[in-house]
């Protein structure tokens, strides 16, 4: 793996990790212990997320599409929820909890990305 493309990685990961503990501070349901766990939560996610997308994308995108992506939100939010069984410093406080923090994560993310310009 080429320096830079490490470097790009770990980036994303703190950024993500910085949207989880924003997202946490402001949203009621969802809490995180510190910036280290937010950042776990981030890797596990990460994770969750290769595995997921690259094992299931061919029932996936079909499931997607027909849902008109409300699928792929279910999917995020499973993940959610199983990043936070993993992870001991993010909880949630339900399923619609983790499923708005999805959301909330993804946006927060975006902005802070294109701030930074590591979109």
């Amino acid at each position: 793996m080429e320096n830079s493309a490490l470097v790009s990685m770990v980036l994303h990961l703190l950024v993500t990790g910085v949207s989880v503990f924003v997202v946490a501070k402001l949203m009621p349901g969802m809490q995180a212990k510190g910036f280290g766990s937010a950042v776990g939560f981030a890797a596990i996610v990460a994770v969750l997320n290769a595995i997921a997308w690259h094992f299931l994308a061919l029932l996936t995108v079909p499931f997607a599409f027909l849902t008109l992506g409300i699928g792929a939100l279910i999917i995020n939010t499973l993940i959610f929820l199983v990043a936070d069984k993993i992870v001991d410093g993010v909880k949630f406080s339900g399923c619609i909890t983790a499923g708005l923090a999805s959301l909330a994560v993804s946006f927060v993310n975006s902005v802070l990305e294109a701030l930074l310009g590591l979109q």
